[in-house]
């Protein structure tokens, strides 16, 4: 079964000797927090714009790479696009298959319509002919990209720490999701800002009444979602986890580690980011904590964990080409 004890630790070391960021909401934090969100968001239209629908929303997240955030590679006229937020560089890159690339400063931070528009036209130079929504997802303050010339503020340190952490869990994530058979992803979604590895058991659900155009078509299959908000000026950062449908008993059931706590209101389990921080080995409480919330999926939403484990091949030191198995 998926677990814990099943894991060898292919990555050669637990937590790191290097501090996390404290995300106290200083006003500097703050306004890189929100400044990135935006640049991202920026991202996230694109995406959206030019990849073939998924579900649950799948194609319209952002992946890390080993400079900050990208879409990946997006089909386009018979190639591809990429677009990139080069936290190193502190640019916007837009590059295609065919060799070109387009340059947006974003540091020193400039206003938000000078980036957006900066944007536009390198799609434009490029020839790339795409649809993109003028406005922020998913946030409280939605003013067009277009009109946005408020002064900003981008710290590269505070951005360079809130990008190590997301490096450092997009490892844990993709290790811990290793031994799952079924659809899985690791992702950042550029509406919440929030980082998650998301488990399906490929078996389909109805939403709940109720729900807005998102939603409805976010919570149309049973999943197990696992993740970590940096917060907000009135709530504090931290990992998460849930389960849709929400099965009943789930305030009752026993976590593993003593300050994880069901929140009624958001339907889900929250343990504080400060709590995993101060911890002596993180990357231990987390696993403890997905782990847990793995369990729960199996004891409270009849996930059948023996069938959706995967039972991963010895490594080898020199293993055979996939050609060779075909033959």
């Amino acid at each position: 079964m998926i677990g814990q004890t099943d894991r060898d630790d292919r990555s050669g070391a637990s937590s790191p000797a290097a501090d996390w960021p404290t995300l106290e909401r200083t006003a500097a934090w703050a306004a890189t927090q929100d400044d990135l969100h935006l640049l991202t968001q920026m991202l996230g239209k694109v995406r959206l714009g030019l990849a073939p629908p998924l579900p649950e929303w799948s194609h319209t997240s952002l992946a890390l790479n080993p400079r900050g955030l990208t879409t990946g590679a997006l089909p386009w006229q018979n190639g591809s696009l990429e677009a990139t937020l080069d936290l190193a560089d502190g640019a916007i890159r837009v590059s295609t298959s065919d060799g070109r690339t387009e340059s947006i400063v974003v540091a020193p931070a400039r206003p938000i319509a000078d980036v957006w528009t900066d944007l536009r036209s390198a799609l434009d130079g490029l020839g790339v002919e795409v649809d993109l929504w003028d406005k922020p997802q998913e946030r409280t303050d939605i003013t067009p990209f277009s009109e946005d010339r408020r002064p900003r503020e981008l710290d590269p340190t505070l951005a360079a720490s809130w990008f190590a952490l997301l490096t450092e869990l997009n490892g844990l994530f993709d290790e811990w999701r290793s031994p799952f058979f079924g659809r899985s992803s690791v992702s950042f979604w550029w509406g919440g800002f929030d980082f998650t590895v998301e488990l399906f058991n490929g078996r389909h659900t109805t939403p709940r009444e109720g729900l807005d155009y998102l939603m409805r078509y976010d919570l149309d299959a049973e999943l197990l979602s696992l993740g970590f908000w940096p917060g907000t000026n009135k709530q504090e950062a931290r990992f998460f986890g849930y389960i849709a449908p929400e099965p009943i008993d789930c305030a009752r059931y026993p976590m593993d580690v003593a300050t994880a706590a069901w929140a009624s209101t958001m339907g889900e389990w929250v343990l504080p980011y400060r709590v995993v921080r101060a911890s002596d080995d993180r990357h231990a409480v987390l696993r403890k904590f997905m782990d847990t919330v793995l369990r729960a999926a199996r004891d409270l939403g009849g996930w059948d964990l023996d069938a959706l484990t995967y039972v991963r091949p010895p490594r080898s030191r020199h293993p055979e080409s996939r050609a060779d198995h075909r033959r």
